[in-house]
């Protein structure tokens, strides 16, 4: 496979403004245009929130992870495989970038096997519960062939994150993991996250933040309580792809020009960027 790939996970928050969408695509068009990969990995909790909602699904979540019962999954895949996926390819295709739609089921991706019923310490409360996570899958193996296939005759890859057991069971898995795991396969030369924050902030409710952290600095700030909730598992995604070879990963909000997207990803203008260091 050729050099030069980027993996850009986008999170459901990140993509409700069509603006930034279109302005990331637009961006994207220009990376592609000079000889950039691109992989791009989605999310959709947001929305998949909503559309529980308005069925009358309940949503159940503990430290920020989704249990998928059944009847959430159904709309799990409506939802990321179907509503934004396909949007998102919509808006790819407006910016002239050839894009193909697939999730981590497609040539079996994303091979998962059921996550076990497990003891787990609620953040808030400090209690432990047993949890059975429904259909939440975790990565047994990543087969990239169809990516390499894709980017070979330059596709964009637009991948939602639902993966598929030995069985042909379907599962919810974390976009996340799916876009690290992705990323490490493929020996990607950056790893992304798109999120719903700036980058990281030297404390919880402050504006400022670092343009770059060691991963051992990230760690540390979890442990002083700085970093929370939905950044701790970004954290532990990072800190996977980094020992796993990755020289660097961005944390980047969402952005509403092309040029601001571009400094973003090629420079530490916008967003947090986090390199390793000696691991404790």
């Amino acid at each position: 496979m050729k050099k030069n790939v980027w993996v850009i996970k986008v999170g459901g928050q990140a993509i409700r403004n069509q603006v930034h969408v279109d302005s990331l695509m637009s961006a994207m068009k220009s990376l592609v245009d000079k000889g950039v990969f691109i992989v791009v990995v989605h999310g959709g909790g947001p929305q998949a929130d909503e559309v529980q909602k308005k069925l009358g699904i309940p949503v159940k979540k503990i430290n920020g992870r989704r249990i998928t019962d059944k009847e959430a999954l159904e709309v799990i895949k409506m939802v990321y495989a179907g509503t934004i996926n396909k949007n998102l390819v919509s808006s790819a295709i407006k910016h002239q970038l050839s894009a193909v739609g697939i999730s981590g089921i497609d040539a079996q991706l994303a091979l998962v096997s059921k996550r076990p019923v497990q003891k787990v310490v609620e953040q808030k409360t400090g209690k432990a519960q047993i949890i059975n996570f429904g259909y939440v899958g975790d990565i047994k193996t990543i087969d990239v062939k169809i990516l390499k296939v894709l980017l070979s005759k330059n596709y964009l890859p637009i991948i939602a994150c639902l993966g598929v057991d030995d069985y042909g069971q379907i599962f919810n898995i974390n976009a996340d993991t799916l876009a690290t795991a992705i990323a490490c396969e493929m020996h990607a030369e950056k790893l992304i996250f798109v999120t719903d924050v700036d980058g990281i902030a030297a404390h919880k409710g402050s504006t400022q933040y670092f343009s770059e952290l060691t991963i051992i600095e990230a760690q540390k700030m979890i442990k002083n309580g700085k970093i929370t909730d939905g950044m701790i598992p970004k954290i532990e995604n990072i800190e996977t792809a980094l020992k796993k070879g990755l020289q660097c990963v961005r944390l980047v909000g969402a952005l509403s020009k092309k040029n601001q997207w571009i400094k973003a990803f090629e420079q530490q203008i916008y967003g947090t960027t986090i390199i390793g260091g000696n691991y404790e």
